[in-house]
């Protein structure tokens, strides 16, 4: 599980994951939190470092890494499946069912952290644009013929497939800007 790389993600991960100096509210907050007490939720672990590991397409065994070695109740036989199976879906799937996948929409409806951020979690691309909605649909329109035949995330690549083909291309050009420069964030 430990080589497990199903995407291929070779990116590496941010020095802020070590820092928490974002201006992603989320990710400041999620990491802040877990600086101070080595401790986070299973969600913000899962669902809001993890899958911006995911979607980032950050190097699964540097992720891994910094679990193991950020949490106090980290063990590798634990921490190990929970990363590269569901946070972010290196097993390609042997552990979960789907990979864990969502805009910045989705931090706003379950948490209250796009409320003091400087991006805006319903904008795909441009100025303002919450890197997390850009790199979501960004992963879905890389991944959209696997993603298209697995029932859980059709329906994702359905909404997809209602982007014109010019704001697909302006996530597509923003994502890229985006992971050119992920210290930045």
């Amino acid at each position: 599980m430990r080589e497990a790389n199903h995407f291929g993600h070779a990116r590496a991960l941010p020095k802020w994951y070590w820092t928490g100096e974002t201006r992603m509210n989320c990710m400041r907050e999620a990491i802040g939190q877990t600086l101070a007490h080595g401790y986070a939720h299973h969600i913000q672990r899962l669902m809001i470092t993890g899958m911006f590991g995911l979607i980032a397409g950050l190097d699964p065994k540097q992720v891994a890494d910094w679990y193991l070695a950020i949490y106090v109740d980290a063990v590798e036989w634990v921490e190990l499946p929970n990363v590269a199976g569901m946070a972010l879906y290196a097993d390609g799937g042997r552990f979960t069912t789907k990979p864990y996948a969502a805009s910045g929409a989705y931090v706003s409806r379950m948490s209250n952290y796009c409320v003091r951020c400087r991006y805006d979690p319903s904008r795909r691309s441009g100025a303002g644009a919450c890197p997390v909605t850009t790199l979501y649909w960004y992963f879905l329109d890389c991944n959209e013929r696997e993603l298209a035949a697995q029932p859980r995330t059709a329906l994702m690549v359905r909404n997809l497939a209602r982007l014109s083909a010019a704001e697909r291309g302006a996530i597509r050009r923003h994502a890229r800007s985006l992971l050119a420069d992920l210290e930045a964030l």
